[in-house]
């Protein structure tokens, strides 16, 4: 209710001109809001505003409005969060994603998470290959992230292990920023301590239950941890912690072998979910022999073969699909009903049921995503995997703060 009454009254004090009230509201928006309302009713406020930017009627106050909301309403890692976790960050114009992407002041420890939020951005992969390009000038490289970038195009279909871009019309765009590695007339930005980001990650998996962070075990030994692997034999990527409440939860899964031509049929990627030593649910990813038709073939420990096959379209090396989860609230007889599902291009491609018990879930192992790839020998292929929606149910906590307006 608060957020919603400084709202309407921040549009009123624009749509009047009363210039000196407007002022004060962006400034409590960008400054004090979320210390008030939290996490929840932040985001909902930044989106407004965002929308709000239409409406305004004289050019003065649409100035100070994207300032506060590309600038001082993302200044701390926490509201920065807030704002681009929300389902709603796809929603975003490109020119409004671009502004927020190149603000000096962004509060990420790498240039890696530009990356990501442009992934996140496009996580129902609907925007135009050009505007993806126009984002991606706002990557600002240096020699460790180089690579990354280039690896990340690469992981893309967007440029060759020799180098070379496709002809495409909408990748024109591509070839300058390839010769410097992004836009390197800036300098990067780390505005954020490596230890705070770690610092932080912990926090948000003891709170909420695991967010999609995996840890890269070779044998029994951990050597990584992260979102993108190159994973060899007797590997496997188990997320960091457990899921051990009811909700829905949405990741993108990219599987490439940039390093051939074509996908290995020997190679078969399990991509699903374990709950306790030697349980596991999930799909089983291999290529077909029609090149770029790859096959998901439900798994399960319960199971003595794989079901019979659904198939989604790849390219000869690559296929990305998302692997949403949907866990209900337990049952009379205390049995957790859970289904997953394989998404490609935002139509269900497949889906299964499985059940564990309520104690399992809340107290026993929990779930985890999970991947191990089979078949390899002695090469690898590469992972890539990025959080695009869920993340269980909202808390309706509020963190409570002072308002006050005394030192205006």
């Amino acid at each position: 209710l608060l957020t919603h009454n400084m709202l309407h009254i921040c549009f009123d004090a624009e749509k009047y001109s009363v210039d000196r009230l407007y002022e004060k509201l962006l400034h409590w928006f960008g400054n004090e809001c979320y210390n008030v309302v939290g996490d929840r009713y932040f985001a909902d406020a930044f989106y407004h505003l965002q929308h709000f930017d239409v409406s305004v009627t004289e050019e003065f106050s649409r100035q100070m409005l994207i300032k506060t909301v590309t600038g001082d309403m993302l200044a701390t890692r926490k509201q920065f969060r807030a704002v681009t976790r929300d389902p709603r960050w796809s929603s975003l114009p490109v020119d409004f994603v671009e502004d927020m992407l190149n603000y000096d002041g962004m509060p990420i420890s790498s240039e890696t998470e530009v990356l990501s939020l442009i992934e996140r951005w496009n996580a129902n992969a609907d925007k135009k290959k050009e505007h993806i390009v126009r984002l991606l000038c706002c990557f600002r490289p240096d020699d460790q992230t180089r690579n990354v970038f280039r690896n990340w195009l690469v992981n893309m279909g967007w440029l060759t292990q020799a180098g070379t871009i496709p002809d495409m019309p909408e990748l024109l765009g591509l070839r300058k920023l390839i010769v410097h590695g992004g836009n390197a007339t800036k300098e990067p930005r780390r505005n954020v301590k490596t230890s705070d980001i770690w610092e932080e990650a912990e926090r948000d998996n003891k709170a909420s239950g695991g967010d999609v962070t995996f840890v890269h075990y070779k044998g029994t030994q951990a050597v990584a941890s992260g979102c993108s692997f190159s994973v060899g034999s007797q590997q496997r990527l188990v997320q960091a912690e457990p899921i051990r409440t009811h909700g829905l939860q949405r990741t993108r899964v990219v599987l490439s072998n940039p390093r051939k031509v074509l996908w290995d049929p020997e190679h078969e990627v399990f991509v699903g979910l374990s709950y306790g030593e030697g349980k596991y649910f999930g799909y089983l990813c291999s290529c077909t022999s029609f090149s770029g038709i790859f096959s998901v073939r439900a798994l399960a420990s319960a199971a003595p073969a794989p079901n019979a096959p659904a198939h989604l379209t790849g390219s000869g090396n690559k296929v990305e699909f998302d692997l949403a989860l949907e866990v209900q609230i337990q049952r009379a007889n205390m049995v957790v009903v859970c289904k997953l599902s394989v998404i490609f291009a935002n139509l269900t491609v497949t889906e299964e049921q499985f059940q564990i018990s309520y104690e399992t879930l809340c107290y026993g192992p929990g779930l985890r995503f999970q991947v191990v790839a089979t078949g390899l020998g002695d090469e690898e292929v590469d992972v890539q995997l990025a959080w695009v929606g869920g993340g269980g149910p909202t808390s309706d906590a509020v963190v409570h703060g002072t308002l006050d307006f005394d030192g205006y």
